[in-house]
């Protein structure tokens, strides 16, 4: 078992984080974070292999139509409570993973039948159209529940309908009547708590019997239900309230049907956020440019070109450092090296990888490298002083490397920063050989890093050691962050000395009191160093330059396929459409000639014969030319036309003309819009009755989501305001926006004042900052 603080401190829970960011469903971003290692390398494998299949099917295909679900556990769990509605909103979201599942399903029956991924999940999924056939009937497009939901309903909404057309009618006569004696400004009506109500100055609500609903936050306006509209309104509130029940009722019905199918309908979720979960981690495969290693059995680490994946998103491919390493034979690798040079993130890099690897998660390494799977992977990196255990650091590593002795075994994975520091170096470094000598005996695999130059002739005296270091520019003296394996590294003290300017005296006076042996051994390890960067560079040249030529040569045979395809295929077309033409064109020619020989030729039918042959001939003239553009005259619409937008199913009558800009705006009964004219196309009225659902009785013509008072004086805005916003909710308007400006801040605190107290307001909130900030206010209505 894995600690929960290893996988903290080599930081295995960032690029969890990572890879949750490409998830769509709640579910599945909280399993991804939540992730820990396999205890089976079997489940490790699988899992890569699937990843890996999802990789290929987005590199060939597209994404999987997984679309975003809520966590629909509770709500199938509630469906089989006996008593329990679910609301409107859950049965949707069911409905919603009904259709998901079957899309899912017909993606991978259509796309990857073969691969393992439908191997597995292919009986999960909940396919049943009897089921979305029935949620079709009951919910319309956007999710409300149709007239025809049933009997009951659809009578209820006509009577509904009948009611507020007589209802309007009424008011319409009493606006008028208001109007022409000057009591109201305008003829508009509004609602409030469900009734139709009239906004009249306060001063004139005297003059009109009825009943006073509410009056504006000021109290110079007044909302009165007339009397001769009090029974209507009853009406309809009654039917309203049938309606309800109605509705209660269906909803009532579709808890039971979910309940029933709800353990499929579980398993299909399970099996759609399980997918999401992988598909997030084949993008994020994709974004690294990573692979699934082999997992082996042979206690083999063979990293090819590895990179650290947290680095890897920080700075980017091109400036991280890769990483080669192989562990094969050797028990113990000794890093060494100038500090500041990478030996930490080496050890770092391997315990990720490790982990990652572990969790069935591709890791960007080139697909040939391979990993041992650990049973533990423990850790001593960092300080890690403890005030609270009166521990220093010295001792804080001795307690860690004393709990490591106590629990590691052959399949153990130990990664120790700066062994045998913290304390005099001499006795540290015989710590530290006691250790890993102990260590190597149990069989672990060990990598450390030190710069006791003492355990680099261990490394090179014992049979299950290896000796490695990180790279170092000894002209610039400064590192490279290369990781070399079978040579020990100098720690470059006395360089980088010389290098910032230190007293020349005191380095050489240091060099003398270095002890001879050291000095030599690190004199040596300094000249080895330089060969092999000499070499290294000699060889980085030449597999350059073998790479280019490689290059260069697939690039050729890949063009060269390419235009061999491409001109087979343009033949191969060609020669087709001339044979089909041929056939067609002989055949027609046949006909001629034996309508001719029936008819023993006469003129009147030679005559005839010879327009069909001219109009061959015209159709071998329309086959070889190029189609001009229709040049669609301005002039051949008029005011009223009944005209179509093309590709859509609109149509409408031109209710104006802008001739210098060639648009036109189109009247569709429903909203009116603008058109250019090469999208127009004149089209026969259909007289057939149309049904509408909805205030049709209300006189709303075409109402804008926007508005814009910047400039006006509170006391100014007020009567309209409120008019604007019921107007938009008489029109169903869900959304709208009020224009205010920041200036002094009176203007908004107007326009918030009257939002708080109107009934129609759901919320409102100002407006992203790229879209006008606290200049705006978006307003949601109920």
């Amino acid at each position: 078992m894995i600690s929960n603080l290893v996988l903290d401190k080599i930081e295995y829970n960032k690029v969890l984080n990572y890879i949750s960011n490409y998830a769509i469903t709640d579910l599945a971003k909280f399993k991804i974070i939540s992730q820990k290692p396999f205890e089976k390398k079997e489940q490790a494998a699988l899992k890569g292999k699937l990843v890996s299949e999802a990789k290929e099917i987005l590199i060939n295909f597209e994404y999987p139509p997984i679309n975003y679900l809520p966590n629909l556990q509770k709500t199938l769990i509630q469906s089989r409570v006996n008593g329990i509605v679910l609301n409107q909103e859950e049965i949707l979201k069911v409905f919603e993973l009904s259709q998901i599942s079957r899309r899912i399903f017909s993606f991978f029956k259509l796309n990857a039948a073969n691969t393992e991924l439908f191997s597995i999940y292919s009986n999960s999924f909940f396919v049943d159209k009897n089921f979305e056939s029935l949620f079709s009937k009951i919910f319309n497009e956007k999710g409300e529940i149709r007239d025809s939901a049933s009997a009951k309903l659809s009578d209820i909404r006509k009577e509904i309908i009948k009611k507020k057309s007589s209802l309007g009618n009424v008011i319409d006569k009493i606006l008028k009547n208001l109007s022409d004696s000057y009591l109201v400004q305008e003829e508009y009506f509004t609602q409030r708590d469900g009734r139709l109500v009239i906004p009249i100055k306060a001063e004139h609500k005297r003059h009109v019997k009825g009943f006073i609903h509410s009056e504006s936050n000021t109290g110079q306006t007044v909302y009165i239900e007339p009397e001769q509209t009090l029974e209507l309104n009853n009406d309809i509130l009654s039917l309203t309230f049938a309606e309800k029940r109605e509705i209660e009722r269906i909803l009532r019905e579709l808890t039971i049907i979910i309940g029933k199918n709800s353990e499929i309908l579980m398993l299909a979720f399970e099996t759609i956020t399980e997918l999401d979960d992988i598909f997030a981690n084949a993008k994020y495969s994709l974004e690294i440019i990573g692979a699934f290693p082999q997992i082996n059995d042979n206690r083999k680490i063979k990293i090819i070109e590895g990179r650290h994946p947290i680095l890897l998103k920080k700075i980017g491919r091109e400036k991280s450092i890769p990483l080669n390493f192989n562990f094969d034979k050797n028990n113990v690798t000794i890093i060494t090296g100038p500090n500041a040079g990478g030996k930490t993130v080496v050890l770092k890099t391997i315990g990720l990888l490790s982990l990652l690897v572990q969790s069935g998660i591709h890791i960007p390494v080139q697909p040939d490298s391979e990993f041992m799977f650990f049973s533990n992977i423990m850790i001593d990196i960092g300080d890690e002083q403890s005030l609270e255990d009166d521990l220093s650091t010295f001792s804080s590593h001795l307690k860690n490397i004393k709990e490591i002795l106590e629990n590691a075994d052959e399949n153990s994975l130990i990664l120790i920063d700066e062994i045998g520091t913290g304390t005099d170096p001499s006795e540290g470094a015989a710590l530290a050989t006691a250790f890993l000598l102990k260590i190597s005996e149990i069989n672990s695999i060990v990598i450390t890093t030190t710069h006791h130059g003492n355990l680099k002739i261990i490394a090179s005296e014992y049979e299950k050691f290896q000796n490695a270091s990180m790279e170092f520019d000894i002209e610039n003296l400064i590192p490279t962050y290369k990781f070399r394996q079978g040579i020990p590294g100098s720690s470059y003290a006395f360089e980088v000395a010389s290098k910032i300017g230190l007293n020349k005296f005191i380095i050489d006076s240091a060099k003398q009191h270095l002890d001879t042996n050291k000095f030599k051994v690190e004199k040596f390890i300094s000249e080895l160093e330089t060969k092999s960067v000499e070499l290294n560079k000699k060889l980085n040249q030449m597999e350059i330059e073998n790479s280019r030529l490689q290059g260069l040569t697939n690039l050729y045979e890949k063009e060269n396929k390419k235009l061999k395809e491409q001109k087979d295929k343009i033949i191969g077309e060609t020669k087709r459409k001339a044979e089909e033409f041929l056939v067609d064109l002989n055949s027609k020619f046949e006909n001629t000639i034996k309508n001719i020989r029936e008819t023993k030729a006469d003129k009147n039918t030679i005559k005839e014969e010879k327009q069909k042959i001219e109009e061959i001939k015209k159709q071998i003239e329309v086959n070889y030319q190029v189609p001009k553009d229709e040049n669609i005259q301005k002039d051949s619409f008029e005011i009223n036309d009944y005209v179509k937008i093309k590709d859509s199913g609109t149509s409408g009558e031109i209710v104006e003309i802008d001739k210098a800009k060639d648009i036109f705006t189109i009247d569709t009964g429903k909203f009116k819009i603008k058109v250019k004219i090469n999208n127009l196309v004149h089209a026969k009225k259909n007289n057939q009755a149309e049904t509408y659902y909805g205030n049709k009785y209300s006189n709303v013509d075409f109402v804008s989501s926007r508005i814009d008072i910047r400039g006006r004086k509170p006391e100014e805005i007020e009567f309209e305001l409120i008019k604007f916003i019921d107007s938009a909710a008489l029109s169903n308007l869900k959304n709208i926006e009020i224009i205010h400006g920041k200036g002094t801040g009176v203007l908004r605190e107007t326009v918030h004042t009257i939002l708080k107290n109107h009934e129609m307001v759901a919320s409102f909130e100002f407006a992203n900052a790229d879209f006008g900030g606290a200049g705006a206010t978006l307003v949601k209505l109920k």
